[in-house]
């Protein structure tokens, strides 16, 4: 089946010729699209001797933004990423774009994770607990590089992606809460070679604020209503301590009506953000 493969990469030399090399076995007929974001090694220069379509961006724009270039230059309807790392196997590529064919977005879901830090996996499981949490939909693998999408589908949606790391979980939320067929398929990765540039605490902080963002725009009574409610049981428990623990009643308390006010005023706040998102979104759908 005839994809686009589009390949991000920002110094990745060491590993860009032996990944090429792969994927021309494993997809003879594949357009190769390597966006060279920014790079100061021979990024370009090893892309081009293999043999592949090199856009080159003269700053570092971010993984999202080199997506976004070769999504535009990509000619095929179904469209790969890949790392340009060493840590994907391309004989994934051709289970990928079977399912494709029925489905708008195949997702890796990796099975042995490579990082080997506590913290990272930590972060990880709790990030992808709370995409969980806010969308209602089983996301298991939410930002593995490699996936497959239809070109035709995605493309309605990049002003809502990032040009950072987050584009791969953005994505994914995306393309689950407009009801777009999301499946997944058990991948191998390896330990990639070279040194990520992924910062766990700045990129996980930056995705988890871009998740709730995105969830605000798409359904924001679901990030509104939990700490609306909060409040005014808050108000309401606090109010009925202090009623009931007073020897003499003087009066409601201001505590307890700040509390139970200032959650009515979120509740009623979130009832306007979903009412400007249903409008704002209806040009997204089709």
């Amino acid at each position: 089946m005839p994809c686009s493969v589009v390949i991000p990469a920002f110094n990745e030399a060491a590993a860009l010729a032996r990944v090429l090399e792969e994927l021309r076995a494993a997809c003879p007929d594949a357009e190769l699209i390597v966006v060279d974001d920014g790079s100061t090694d021979d990024t370009g220069r090893v892309a081009k001797e293999a043999g592949a379509t090199v856009l080159r961006h003269e700053v570092n724009k971010g993984y999202g933004a080199a997506l976004k270039t070769g999504l535009a230059r990509a000619t095929h309807e179904s469209v790969v990423f890949f790392d340009a790392d060493g840590q994907h196997d391309s004989g994934h590529i051709p289970s990928m774009l079977a399912r494709i064919e029925h489905a708008d977005l195949v997702v890796g879901e990796r099975r042995y994770y490579t990082r080997r830090s506590p913290l990272h996996s930590l972060g990880r499981l709790g990030l992808t607990r709370v995409v969980q949490f806010l969308t209602r939909f089983p996301l298991r693998d939410i930002n593995c590089g490699l996936r497959a999408v239809r070109r035709s589908v995605i493309l309605r949606y990049l002003s809502l992606l990032p040009d950072g790391f987050s584009f791969s979980t953005t994505s994914t939320v995306v393309f689950a809460k407009f009801g777009h067929r999301v499946e997944f398929l058990p991948v191998e990765v390896r330990r990639r070679i070279g040194k990520s540039s992924v910062r766990l605490v700045r990129d996980g902080y930056g995705t988890l604020l871009l998740v709730i963002r995105l969830i605000a725009l798409f359904e924001p009574l679901r990030v509104f209503l939990p700490p609306a409610f909060g409040l005014m049981t808050l108000g309401l428990a606090y109010g009925l301590f202090k009623y009931a623990t007073l020897p003499v009643f003087t009066g409601l308390s201001v505590g307890a009506l700040s509390l139970f006010l200032t959650g009515l005023l979120v509740f009623f706040l979130g009832v306007v953000c979903d009412q400007i998102a249903a409008l704002r979104l209806d040009r997204y759908r089709g």
